[in-house]
């Protein structure tokens, strides 16, 4: 068995968003994080928040130099949410709420009020691709209030809120604005902009990058590094040119190099203890089983993958709040199975269905519990 990285949400992104709130006087169900604290008391004009997709500590430390800007600047590790992934971070990063919470788990959910799995940041059939058309299901079923919302309500307007992020990502557009790009120089170059105006603002941005290569080419290739070093380089000139502004740099998860990569279709014996097919991810797998065939399935189901998985049941899901504290969202019962497969290796396992439009193969992958997948960093910069 691998080591393992539960996530710790008195040490995590969430505690990121809690302590901006406090900072802004606002109150939070989580716990803040002492270094990030003591930063923003110095109440500076500017606060910004940046997320790359998938920069996890190992990302960091195998692609970029001991001496590199991101990595001097890096104060500590911290984890991810549970399960490690865009749909479930960033939300949490949206809403200081947990995935427990805010019910957005990961990329994949099945709706019974749709009758469909659902990939519910594209709002597409998950098998299909198709899309959806006119409710937009998470949307519906799961909203919440963003921090913006609760900046703007906390601080009777006085503070802006600005998020930028790629041009195919659609956001809350009130109160916060919203700037679309298409490059991360862009992302810097309007950070520049923003902060040196007289308002006093927060700011966040959100790249894809370095996630979108790293599932094409793997973590540690001649893609990747450059990647970093393009962040690195751009980062540490845009912060040369801002003043009065704390610059937090962190990411929604990290990432694992896949070594397999296996679809249950091609393994009836666990096929046929299958209700449904599998959900929410590919390394973090809610599992439905026939009543008569579970301890069948589990016996199967380690067999095959004993060595790289580990089986929660729901109960031990929940008893063990691997998706946070708080009350669970009424949709979270819904979208649990009866057990819940949690990587621990380097397979990736999917599903394909009769009509399933089946994607690429993937080189690096991430919702699992390795360090890899879990560990973040906590990057500051005063520019006081």
């Amino acid at each position: 068995m691998n080591s393992i990285v539960l996530p710790d949400y008195k040490n995590s992104i969430l505690n990121i968003t809690s302590s901006i709130l406090k900072s802004y006087g606002i109150n939070s169900r989580y716990s803040t994080l002492g270094l990030l604290d003591s930063a923003l008391e110095k109440r500076y004009k500017n606060v910004v928040l940046m997320i790359f997709d998938g920069m996890g500590i190992d990302i960091l430390e195998n692609n970029l130099p001991d001496d590199s800007f991101l990595r001097r600047n890096n104060r500590q590790h911290i984890t991810s949410v549970f399960p490690c992934t865009t749909t479930a971070a960033m939300t949490a990063y949206y809403s200081g709420l947990s995935p427990n919470e805010h019910g957005w788990l990961g990329w994949s959910l099945y709706f019974k009020e749709f009758s469909r799995f659902i990939d519910i940041f594209t709002n597409q059939d998950s098998f299909t691709k198709t899309s959806i058309g006119g409710i937009n299901a998470a949307n519906k079923l799961m909203p919440y209030k963003t921090i913006f919302e609760k900046i703007n309500e906390a601080t009777d307007a006085k503070i802006k809120s600005y998020t930028i992020m790629p041009s195919a990502v659609d956001f809350y557009k009130y109160p916060n604005t919203h700037m679309k790009v298409d490059s991360s120089a862009q992302i810097c170059s309007n950070i520049i902009k923003l902060c040196n105006d007289h308002d006093r603002k927060f700011i966040m941005s959100y790249w894809y990058e370095p996630d979108s290569t790293m599932h094409k080419v793997g973590c540690y290739t001649g893609e990747t590094k450059t990647q970093m070093g393009l962040f690195n380089r751009q980062i540490e000139k845009m912060c040369s040119k801002l003043n009065d502004t704390l610059i937090i740099i962190s990411a929604d998860h990290g990432h694992i190099n896949i070594s397999r990569e296996v679809f249950l279709n091609d393994i009836p014996e666990i096929g046929e203890c299958l209700i449904m097919p599998p959900s929410i991810e590919s390394r973090a797998l809610s599992l439905f089983i026939k009543p008569e065939m579970q301890h069948t399935f589990i016996e199967r189901f380690n067999k095959h993958f004993g060595d790289c998985f580990i089986l929660y049941s729901k109960e031990e899901v929940i008893q063990n709040k691997l998706f946070g504290n708080g009350v669970s969202h009424k949709k979270i019962h819904d979208f649990l199975g009866d057990y819940l497969a949690c990587a621990t290796g380097n397979t990736m396992i999917r599903y394909k269905t009769l009509n399933s439009q089946v994607r690429q193969t993937y080189k690096g992958q991430h919702a699992g519990l390795t360090p890899q997948e879990m560990l973040v960093p906590l990057i500051m910069i005063d520019k006081k």
